[in-house]
């Protein structure tokens, strides 16, 4: 009834325009004020003939209309089945992978492709066509393709939604200025220094599999600095392989730069640790986290990227809390004692550092020699040859706002004066420092690490916040065996076998990502040490040292 209604109502609304015979009725836009309707679809070549076109009589003409009403509905199913089989061979046939490159001629459908998506590139469903295509594309999601999560921590964070993969990315950047007296050319020149700028990029790669690489420019040139993989299925048994530091000492392994107590580590640490290097590690922890271990084989040169003989370093550390799990008020219950050990045979003509410093990390680049004066220079030929033996043994207590540390290091160490030079000469060598911290602003302290201040720095009105402020002051000492300018490694009259250093200053934490260190070091030499041309020697040194540290 409905068609049968429309229909008589098209016919009484056409019956009133004159049409000639043969011809289909129309009206005009222009006169009306209106906009011409749209074109008719392109016919199907499948359908059939039109009918004849209507006689002048209207119940021919209701006739016609009727019938070419039934042929388009007809033709609408045709085109519903057509439809329905298309979208069925779609969803059976298998999706092209996102990273596929497109066949010749064949321009990418979907805009998140990779290789298609870039700024000032519109799809378009004619690659010829100088016409963009603005029309909304939804494809179906690429098989391989897992939505990201992203957040802002201590750094960036992207993950996807199960939790398999994970990307960080973590910025380090120190900033120095330090003044020395007395102060020269050569050495411990005055200046602003960039010890270390960092880009960290880690996370899993699938779970249990995780991952770190990190790439630096210090004193020296721009270089890989980490480099491994970490796999974890249980903390109690973990393997890490590649290049990454190695489980030598309390200060260095378990401390990362960003969160020492003093603006650089110890004198022994910083020019005898055996640093980075490549190597594989079983490390974890056991008894409900109250010892931590790491056993390790690795190439043995320190801060290094390759071997020079077949032999190779063994290493291993340990960690106990011996009272951790005593109530959380018991002063010892954060004491941690442990030690570690180092052995290994060494033939390494390209060892670092040649010179021994008061306050760099170990690196051969002339610009460390100015940002912090030399006590000890071996000569260009000397060679690091034989058995090395290292050992330490340290001692962290952490109390509420107070941070202690206190380390022992000792080495038996052989270097040949040449390569041509049959014998080597033995050098032990030890060292050790005491530090404290506490934080005036009362944050508490479980082990050095990320530092939130209690009011992070504001100077707002009813919000001020002073951050957080720590004191903190160091002692370390140094003696390597006097033997060594008997057997012409080293200048006498240049270079001192012993050192010390007293450190006293302030941190200041304004937030969790930013560290400004500001210290006064009193460094002693055991004999006159040359540090400006043309003779120029000094038994101490004094360096005011400013370091605005940024990490997240």
């Amino acid at each position: 009834m409905k068609r049968r209604f429309r229909a008589v109502s098209l016919v009484l609304a056409l019956a009133t325009v004159p049409v000639a015979p043969g011809q289909e009725p129309t009206r005009s836009a222009t006169a009306r004020g209106t906009m011409p309707p749209p074109s008719p679809p392109p016919v199907d070549p499948t359908a059939p003939p039109p009918p004849p076109p209507p006689s002048a009589d209207p119940s021919d003409r209701l006739a016609a209309i009727e019938a070419r009403l039934e042929a388009l509905e007809e033709r609408n199913r045709r085109l519903e089945q057509e439809n329905r089989a298309l979208r069925e061979r779609l969803d059976a046939s298998p999706v092209k992978p996102a990273e596929a490159p497109p066949t010749d001629g064949a321009r990418a459908a979907d805009p998140t492709d990779a290789g298609e998506s870039r700024p000032g590139t519109s799809f378009s469903a004619n690659a010829d066509s100088p016409v963009p295509s603005y029309a909304g594309v939804t494809p179906s999601r690429p098989s391989g393709r897992i939505p990201l999560l992203g957040g802002f921590g201590q750094g960036f964070v992207f993950e996807s939604e199960d939790e398999e993969f994970q990307l960080q990315v973590h910025i380090e950047s120190q900033t120095d200025y330090r003044a020395f007296d007395p102060g020269g050319e050569l050495f411990a020149r005055d200046g602003i220094y960039a010890p270390r700028n960092r880009l960290f990029f880690g996370g899993r790669a699938t779970r249990g599999v995780e991952y770190l690489v990190s790439i630096n420019r210090g004193f020296g040139a721009l270089d890989l600095l980490d480099a491994y993989l970490n796999f974890r299925r249980d903390d109690r048994l973990q393997l890490k392989v590649g290049r990454f530091m190695t489980p030598f000492n309390y200060e260095q392994f378990a401390i990362q730069n960003m969160w020492l107590i003093a603006p650089e580590r110890s004198l022994f640490t910083t020019n005898l640790g055996l640093n980075r290097q490549l190597g594989a590690m079983l490390w974890g922890s056991l008894l409900d986290e109250r010892l931590d271990y790491a056993v390790g084989v690795f190439d043995g040169p320190r801060n290094s990227y390759e071997d020079f003989n077949d032999s190779k370093d063994v290493m291993a550390y340990l960690n106990a809390r011996p009272f951790q799990e005593t109530a959380e008020g018991n002063p010892l219950r954060l004491l941690n004692l442990g030690g570690s050990f180092a052995y290994g045979a060494q033939d390494n003509a390209a060892f670092l550092p040649r010179s021994f410093r008061l306050a760099t990390n170990a690196s051969n680049a002339g610009t460390a020699d100015r940002a912090a004066p030399p006590f000890l220079i071996f000569d260009d030929e000397v060679i690091e040859r034989g058995q090395r033996t290292f050992w330490s043994a340290h001692l962290a207590y952490f109390y509420r706002s107070l941070s202690l540390l206190a380390e022992y290091n000792g080495s038996i160490q052989r270097y040949a004066r040449t390569v041509a030079t049959p014998e080597s000469t033995v050098l032990p060598a030890s060292g050790y420092s005491v530090s404290a911290g506490y934080f005036l602003t009362g944050e508490q302290v479980e082990r050095r690490t990320v530092v939130e201040p209690l009011r992070p720095f504001r100077l707002r009105r009813g919000e001020f916040g002073p951050g957080a402020i720590e004191l903190i002051g160091r002692y370390s000492a140094f003696d390597i065996d006097s033997g060594l300018f008997d057997a012409g490694l080293a200048d006498r009259a240049l270079s001192s076998n012993r050192a010390w250093v007293t450190n006293l200053g302030v941190n200041w934490y304004p937030n969790k990502f930013v560290k400004v260190y500001l210290d006064w070091q009193h460094g002693e030499f055991g004999d006159p040490v040359f540090f400006a041309l043309p003779d120029r020697h000094a038994l101490t040194n004094e360096m005011l040292w400013l370091r605005v540290q940024f990490y997240y």
